[in-house]
């Protein structure tokens, strides 16, 4: 082979090794690794430069062949090696914890059942699991929390417990105004600032009624709203539920992801104002 054709070629060979590179790299990065690119050992690769005089040459090159290869490969990696289970996300701004008993006594609001509505609840056998009181789980949702709560169990021979399920309107309106009595900003908590605006009017209206006159308002805006197909919190969505992180240790949380990522159809958000796992299940 000329001289021409063999220099030629090793550069072509060099090119597509770069190629491969800053592929692997660019497939590490959407898989969720956090390692600097100098540090990935990528076996089988000789990188030209590395360990020598020239060490931030391959950086450079690497850098600049990443984006390129990150463009055509990386929402194929995302779409079929993504982990369901995503930890330490962004706060989605739409999930509110209930409050708690003693808040909604403070709030000077009586028992749910003083209301003569109870949240309705479809059949389900007794989970292994704690549910606070007043939380619903479809029984579909329930049986996935089970699945990952078996899970869970397996690792680390602890229980889930959760915090916030499906509501109907009537208990997202005795969670905002409970908010509300407490001195919460609404508009802080909720991404939807105009569906919020319109509930605290109805708060603000009858603010000299009886506390469950007043929820009742609430309520009447919020189901209007859903049956507009305006959802002011993620939980008056089939499919919302919180557990408790704040007691788990690092062990628990990675073994709590763990057994998320084994369930299909299961999302989970970190959330941190207040810390609980968000999960949106299929």
């Amino acid at each position: 082979m000329p001289p021409t054709r063999r220099s030629s070629a090793q550069e072509r060979s060099r090119e597509l090794t770069w190629r491969l590179c800053a592929l692997a790299a660019a497939l590490l990065c959407a898989a969720g690794c956090k390692e600097k690119l100098d540090s990935i050992d990528l076996p089988g690769f000789e990188l030209p430069g590395l360990g020598g005089p020239d060490t931030g040459a391959a950086p450079r090159a690497l850098a600049s062949a990443a984006p390129r290869a990150l463009a055509s490969a990386a929402p194929r990696a995302l779409a079929s090696a993504a982990p369901r289970a995503l930890a330490s996300a962004a706060p989605s701004l739409e999930c509110d914890e209930l409050p708690s008993a003693e808040e909604e006594r403070r709030a000077k609001l009586p028992p749910l059942t003083a209301l003569g509505k109870a949240v309705p609840a479809e059949p389900w056998e007794p989970p292994p699991y704690e549910v606070l009181p007043g939380v619903t789980l479809p029984a579909k949702i329930a049986a996935k929390i089970e699945q990952i709560d078996q899970g869970y169990a397996r690792r680390t021979r602890e229980h889930l417990v959760i915090t916030s399920g499906t509501r109907d309107a009537n208990r997202q309106a005795r969670a905002m105004f409970t908010k509300l009595r407490l001195g919460e900003d609404l508009l802080q908590l909720y991404r939807n600032k105009a569906a919020v605006q319109e509930i605290k009017k109805a708060y603000q209206a009858s603010s000299r009624k009886p506390p469950e006159q007043v929820v009742a308002a609430m309520e009447s805006v919020i189901q209007d709203q859903i049956d507009r197909g305006i959802y002011v919190s993620a939980h008056l969505r089939r499919g919302a539920v919180d557990v408790r992180n704040r007691t788990m240790s690092s062990k628990e949380r990675r073994a709590f992801l763990e057994s998320a990522r084994e369930v299909e159809g299961v999302l989970v958000i970190d959330e941190t104002t207040p810390p609980h796992y968000h999960l949106q299940i299929d």
